[in-house]
């Protein structure tokens, strides 16, 4: 090869090279840790949920209005405020985001987010002696653990969890402290229909991540609880309205109904009750598949109406001989049956549903 070809590819091989730089300066610059700081990286986190518009139980799937504050140190950011005459710099939309691209940041990422936000917003601040505040505000869709074991009593969580996926736990942590638990919060009113928020709470852990190397994640979890009264006419009216047959089997006079009618009145109210079971399975869903209290009085409420059915057709054996041999027998019984029987029942599905009432929520 001949010098002035020798001079020419070692002239390209410089310029692609110094292209392949410019070009990769934003994703090494991203990649490389703060120099000058002691690892693990100290990334505090505050969450605020400013919304929650929707909460789909079939789906397991919520929609909220979320807003994260991270917060840093890094040494290469440092400047001089009183040359330039402030102490941060203040950075909003594309000039934020065209700022991290040329400076480290944990870049965090929500697991149980799905797809991309519809709507988002970043906001940077730099400080003079190094502290970084990163706040994003989204608003998007996420992935829930949905227990409807407890309904209409029960607690559901929306769980975000953030993790660096660059960065394992060697070299990023992700804290929170008292000052970003007070700065955190959950919004007194949300706009999904039929839920009370209630607080919001913060678990840290670790995870082993593809490359079999520990991670960082911290897990915020607003709780909001079902507001159950809400449920009272569309769930319990229906229920003991097919219910109170029983008491005007047990109390009914002759007279009123004769023995040939008793029988078709309690398969009529099985089928009511059986229906009623479809209506509230397809109108929410998991009400009845799982063990929720519903699903268990309308379980008592099969065998309780056979019961009563069977009761009845003994207590009117007027002509049997033990009737005969003990004519008050059966007046008697019947007597105390009609309060005994009702009351034992109604007590049990009392129980059920005072049980189920501190259940319900999702880690």
């Amino acid at each position: 090869m001949t010098p002035r070809a020798l001079m020419c590819l070692l002239a390209l091989l410089s310029i692609g090279l110094a292209a392949l730089a410019t070009t990769d300066r934003p994703a090494l610059a991203q990649a490389a840790l703060p120099e000058g700081v002691e690892l693990p990286v100290q990334v505090r986190l505050a969450v605020r949920v400013l919304n929650i518009t929707r909460f789909h139980e079939v789906l397991g799937e919520v929609g909220a209005s979320v807003e994260f504050t991270q917060r840093w140190f890094d040494p290469a950011i440092r400047f001089d405020r009183v040359e330039r005459g402030s102490e941060r710099i203040d950075l909003v939309g594309p000039e934020a985001e065209e700022r991290l691209r040329t400076m480290w940041s944990p870049d965090l990422v929500i697991e149980s987010m799905i797809g991309v936000p519809r709507t988002k917003t970043v906001s940077l601040s730099l400080f003079h002696d190094g502290r970084v505040v990163l706040l994003r505000r989204f608003d998007a869709d996420f992935r829930v653990q949905v227990a409807m074991g407890a309904f209409p009593f029960d607690r559901q969580a929306l769980t975000l969890s953030f993790v660096p996926p660059r960065h394992p736990a060697a070299e990023v942590v992700l804290t929170t402290t008292e000052f970003d638990r007070q700065y955190s919060s959950l919004a007194p009113v949300i706009s999904a229909v039929n839920w009370i928020p209630v607080r919001l709470g913060f678990r840290q852990d670790t995870f082993y991540g593809w490359n079999a190397r520990p991670y960082s994640r911290l897990t915020v979890a607003a709780e909001v609880w079902r507001n159950w009264q809400r449920y009272v006419l569309r769930v319990f009216v229906p229920y003991f309205a097919i219910m109170s047959l029983s008491l005007f089997l047990l109390w009914a006079p002759e007279r009123v109904i004769s023995n040939t009618q008793r029988a078709p009145m309690v398969f009529s109210s099985l089928l009511a009750l059986a229906a009623l079971s479809f209506t509230f399975e397809s109108s929410f869903p998991g009400s009845i598949s799982m063990n929720s209290p519903i699903a268990t009085m309308i379980s008592m409420g099969y065998f309780y109406l056979v019961l009563v059915l069977l009761l009845d057709l003994l207590l009117n054996q007027h002509g049997s001989a033990i009737a005969r041999r003990y004519p008050a027998l059966l007046i008697e019984a019947r007597r105390n049956l009609r309060y005994t029987v009702p009351l034992i029942y109604f007590g049990i599905c009392l129980l059920v549903l005072l049980a189920s009432g501190d259940g319900g929520a999702t880690p």
